[in-house]
């Protein structure tokens, strides 16, 4: 019987105990666990014990389950996001614009995007704040999903004024070869100044769930990037939608 500190139940003791297992590399990713009466036996504990110890492990996104595969371990292989460098111009200048692809490169895995959509749009209240524009303007969205080793990574929504970009390449559904920043920095005439990140943390939504393939009990962590110039005036908002359990967010920070 796992140890239990007074008042908790016991399923909730065994969870922390095959938790503690997996974090120990007791049990490897992509590796099966005992079976439900194994783990009984070992445990001391009843069948219904272990079948609530491992539903709470599920619903943290730790383990998973599959037809005729039994209980494993989920094989977690994060990418490494570099927040404060990923839009740097040199950085840009440095990976041939695209970005995502060479980034996922860098960590000796391969990285796509596959474009949605590409269409025009009126601004929701929450695309008006971003674009410091009233609601119900014109903007045009490029809906897109990033890929590493073609599992969905990311979704990507960028929206931009209509006006502005309606006869570039960014209008087109297809791959912007120069780079949307570099078109925008163009066409506006001015460089991209600085960005300003927004970032939550929730839950999914059944749809994002099945675009992103999440397991249950995995959250999503939104990352709003809107690039401004040197006047403060925004020139595209960027909505992504990261899956949790494959995203480490890397800030650097400066001291001074």
């Amino acid at each position: 019987m796992p140890d239990t500190a007074a008042g908790e139940p016991i399923h909730v003791a065994l969870a922390n105990t095959l938790r503690d297992a997996i974090q120990r590399g007791e049990f490897s990713p992509g590796e099966r666990l005992p079976a439900e009466r194994e783990l009984a036996d070992r445990f001391n504990a009843s069948r219904t014990t272990v079948r609530l110890a491992l539903s709470a492990l599920k619903s943290q996104g730790l383990i998973g389950s599959g037809q005729g595969q039994g209980t494993y371990v989920r094989k977690a292989r994060p990418l490494q996001v570099l927040a404060m460098d990923q839009d740097r111009r040199a950085r840009r200048a440095e990976n041939h614009a695209a970005t995502f692809n060479a980034e996922v490169a860098r960590q000796g895995r391969i990285g796509r995007q596959d474009i949605l959509d590409v269409s025009p749009a009126s601004a929701t209240a929450e695309v008006a704040r971003w674009l410091s524009m009233p609601e119900g303007a014109p903007v045009l969205v490029r809906r897109r999903v990033m890929l590493v080793d073609e599992e969905p990574y990311q979704l990507g929504d960028s929206y931009y004024r209509h006006e502005l970009v309606k006869d570039t390449a960014i209008a087109q559904p297809q791959p912007v070869e120069e780079g949307v920043l570099a078109v925008l920095e163009r066409v506006h005439g001015k460089p991209i100044s600085y960005y300003i990140d927004e970032l939550s943390f929730r839950m999914p939504t059944p749809q994002e769930s099945t675009a992103l393939k999440l397991d249950p009990g995995v959250c999503v962590v939104r990352a709003v990037r809107i690039a401004y110039d040197e006047d403060d005036t925004p020139l595209e908002a960027f909505d992504q939608l990261l899956a949790g359990d494959k995203h480490i967010l890397v800030y650097e920070v400066s001291a001074e």
